[in-house]
Parts: structure tokens; C-alpha cells; sequence
């Protein structure tokens, strides 16, 4: 059996974080455990782990190292944290979640403080760039998805002055594309696409919003740096459903 971790402190985040970790883990069929890395007081994160019906393990030291350390063990599925402690446009993501989105060789799925308790895991979007690489990534999560029974929508943004160029018969042209990518890119799985053309990240998030999902899957390279994954970030700041993140362990050369 597997194991999905919860890693909980007494921000405002704390419910919305415990109730997707159990959402997912009765999709994937994984046990769920939360834990704590000790600053101040555990009274108030420990009433919280009990309404959530999960056990608490409560770790000491540094605050990253420990929660990285735990992810390591081999069952575990995913971790679950919060984006930031508490709804603030100003500091869109805290630097402990940032820290882990880096250092994680696992799957880690960062909760906005925004999200709510009552979580139904029936829809996942799972953005693609068109790269053999991130298609192969991404592909955990779909087949899980399919396994579990959550629709899958795949995303692929097209800039503007990239746009096929279509004959005088769009509708099939754009049809025989998205044929096309998804058996280039997705083959036998049971997913629908969505073409979208402008700022991926602004795409990403209308489809979010009009598809109704609830939960974005996104295949990246771990790198924060100035100037490297912009869509990434905006994501951070800007969704309101959790954001799974599938570290890319071997990086397009595109």
C-alpha cells in the first residue's frame, strides 16, 4: 500500500491541505498520513488531523530537510502542502513550498489557500507543450486518473504567431490536428484536448475555470531561477484548484 503525506501547520491552509490528500488518496486507493515539523505549538494542528481522521506524525528540525527526507521513503505516492499560509496577493507562494517544488524527487501537489474542504476529485487538466518528454511524464498521472475514474482533459496553448495554418476548411483541420497530437503524444488514453492560443499561463487557468477541473497536473523541469518557468509561477499565484507537480527528470532538449 501506498502512502500520500499531508504536511500541515496551523495556517488557515491546513483543512483545504488534509482534504486533498484525502481525496486523492481514496482515488489511488493509498493511505494518508500528516505530518508536522515542530516550530511552536502542535495543539491546534493536532485537533485539525484529527477531524480529518488521519494520524499525525510530528517531526523536529529544519523545516525542508525533514519533509524532503520523509517524501524519500519508498511508498510514498505524493506530498500535499499548502501554497502559503494564508490568502495574500502580495506573496503569492511561501518559500517553504517553494523550497520543496526544487528538492522533491516525488510528485508534490501544492494546495492555494483559496481552496476549499469539500474536494470530489472528478476532473484533472494536464497542460502539454507539444514535447515528447513532458507527454511521457504526464503519463503517470493520466493513467492513474483513468484508473481512479477522474476525466482527464489535456491543454496544449498555442502562441499566437505559432498557429497551424489551416486550409479553407478549419473545422477539420483543427480537428485532424488534435487527432494528431494526442495519438502523437497521448495515445490510447482516454483524454480529450483542448487547443487554446495566447499566454499559457492566462490559457491554462480559463480552461481551469471553464471545465470546472479540480486539479491542474503540470510536467516541469524544477527550476525557479529569474527567467525560467513563468508559467509555473503565474500557476502558483494565480489558481484557485491544487496544482500537481511531476518533476521532469530528463528535460527536453527542446
Amino acid at each position: 500500500m501506498t502512502r500520500i503525506l499531508a504536511v500541515v501547520d496551523d495556517s488557515d491552509t491546513a483543512p483545504a491541505v488534509l482534504a486533498t490528500a484525502n481525496a486523492l488518496a481514496e482515488a489511488v486507493r493509498a493511505t494518508v498520513e500528516a505530518i508536522h515539523v515542530r516550530e511552536d505549538g502542535t495543539e491546534l494542528i493536532e485537533e485539525e488531523a484529527r477531524r480529518a481522521g488521519m494520524p499525525l506524525r510530528v517531526l523536529g528540525g529544519d523545516v525542508v530537510g525533514e519533509i524532503v527526507a520523509a517524501s524519500a521513503a519508498a511508498d510514498i505516492r505524493t506530498v500535499v502542502i499548502g501554497g502559503r499560509r494564508r490568502p495574500d496577493p502580495l506573496r503569492p507562494t511561501g518559500h517553504i513550498a517553494f523550497a520543496l517544488l526544487t528538492r522533491m524527487t516525488t510528485s508534490l501537489v501544492v494546495v492555494p489557500p483559496t481552496a476549499g474542504t469539500e474536494i470530489q476529485l472528478r476532473r484533472m487538466l494536464v497542460p502539454l507543450d507539444g514535447t515528447v518528454a513532458t507527454a511521457d511524464r504526464a503519463r503517470t498521472a493520466i493513467d492513474l486518473a483513468e484508473v481512479a475514474g477522474i476525466e482527464t482533459i489535456v491543454v496544449h496553448v498555442c502562441d499566437e504567431d505559432r498557429v497551424p495554418m489551416f486550409t479553407d476548411q478549419p473545422h477539420h483541420e483543427t480537428r485532424a490536428f488534435a487527432d494528431e497530437f494526442i495519438e502523437r503524444y497521448v495515445p490510447r488514453a482516454e483524454v480529450s484536448l483542448e487547443l487554446r492560443v495566447g499566454p499559457p499561463a492566462d490559457e491554462v487557468l480559463i480552461a481551469a475555470d471553464a471545465l470546472d477541473v479540480d486539479l491542474i497536473a503540470i510536467v516541469w523541469g524544477q527550476i525557479l531561477d529569474p527567467g525560467h518557468a513563468q508559467v509555473v509561477k503565474e500557476l502558483l499565484a494565480r489558481s484557485h484548484v491544487p496544482l500537481l507537480f511531476l518533476p521532469l527528470e530528463s528535460p527536453s532538449p527542446t
